[in-house]
């Protein structure tokens, strides 16, 4: 299931970012493409994956098993609203669907938590914060037919805390265990930033969210408490993991670019540059590197769970050359700060390299299990 939902993210975010430019639709539905039918279902998806791992007990099974389809039905819900298949009034009815999913999986992830061996790993709270981020987004997309007057706002806390809080806090939680893992180095400081620093991404997200949405000066304050998280984990990137960051092959390169990438999104968001879009940075810049370098490292070990060798072989086929895509998506995160509007062509072109390296990999990989 987990490289089904791999699959089908790439192909949405390939989608998000490449049809705009011959299909004239609202912005909304490319968005809503990319990020509800395909990052919220991987996300979801993903999630039933780590807890059980972070948290030391069973998998998800039964009913929970059946969420990240939940999510990719309320995502697809959205974007027949907004293709003009459904009346505006399915909108809220897509969003209480996704509202329900999250639910769930906040409550199944506090089950999982008192359920687990000891004290579970901090990155278990990461994940719960940025679900309930998500459960904060659609109920505020719930409420814009409501009450019509605060839309605006409604509209920008929605895009906002999922940006920068449901997604930020699931990538940034992931990352700092991911990385010093795909290099093969220990992180003895990981689980005491990940302690450490949540309060301070979650209030963050909070604050850019309602900065966006009712008072400016917020926003600047969330960018400098994810500012400080951001560089407290690069420091410690940098120190331990020097050589694998700036490597020509391998998935570090890109997963490090991912990060240097919201930072920019950061930027963006802070500087006016929403006038053309939340998403101009946030997509090729963050999103695209974060999928396909975490797809390039995890993908092999979720195909082959036991096989240890096939996962190695399967990293480094994924992640060569990941230093050249890395250059690629790191330009796509910066052209827009300099004014230029091209950044979709570097990202269009690293995530289709990776996706044909990731269709032959499969390819040849899947008939043998």
């Amino acid at each position: 299931m987990l490289i089904f939902f791999v699959v089908a993210t790439l192909l949405a975010l390939l989608a998000g970012l490449a049809l705009p430019r011959v299909i004239t639709a609202a912005p909304a539905l490319w968005a809503h493409v990319a990020l509800a039918m395909g990052v919220m279902t991987l996300i979801t998806a993903a999630m039933q994956h780590f807890v059980p791992v972070l948290a030391r007990v069973r998998g998800a099974s039964g009913w929970i098993a059946r969420l990240p389809w939940l999510m990719l039905a309320a995502g697809t819900l959205a974007v027949t609203v907004f293709a003009g298949a459904l009346p505006w009034l399915w909108l809220a009815a897509a969003a209480l669907l996704g509202l329900l999913g999250a639910g769930l999986l906040l409550a199944w992830m506090w089950e999982r938590g008192q359920a687990a061996l000891g004290a579970p790993h901090p990155g278990l709270w990461w994940y719960a914060a940025a679900v309930a981020c998500l459960a904060a987004g659609l109920l505020a997309a719930s409420m814009m037919s409501l009450l019509p007057a605060w839309q605006g706002a409604l509209r920008a806390f929605h895009i906002h805390i999922n940006l920068y809080g449901f997604v930020a806090l699931t990538a940034i939680g992931t990352l700092q265990v991911l990385m010093p893992t795909a290099a093969g180095v220990g992180d003895p400081r990981a689980a005491s930033r990940l302690r450490a620093d949540l309060k301070w991404a979650l209030a963050g997200s909070l604050a850019i969210a309602f900065g966006q949405a009712l008072l400016p000066p917020l926003a600047w304050l969330g960018g400098a408490l994810w500012a400080w998280v951001l560089g407290h984990m690069l420091v410690d990137w940098l120190r331990l993991l020097r050589a694998r960051l700036f490597a020509l092959h391998g998935n570090e390169p890109v997963l490090f670019v991912a990060t240097l990438g919201f930072g920019a999104a950061l930027v963006g968001a802070l500087s006016g540059m929403d006038h053309i879009g939340p998403l101009t940075v946030f997509l090729p810049g963050f999103l695209m590197p974060l999928v396909s370098g975490a797809a390039g490292q995890l993908a092999p070990v979720w195909l082959a769970p036991t096989r240890a060798a096939r996962h190695r072989a399967g990293q480094t086929r994924l992640g060569r050359f990941g230093g050249v895509r890395a250059l690629l998506f790191l330009s796509a995160a910066s052209l827009p700060l300099f004014g230029y509007r091209c950044a979709g062509m570097p990202a269009l072109t690293a995530l289709f390299w990776f996706g044909i390296v990731f269709a032959v990999w499969l390819y040849r990989e899947e008939p043998t299990q």
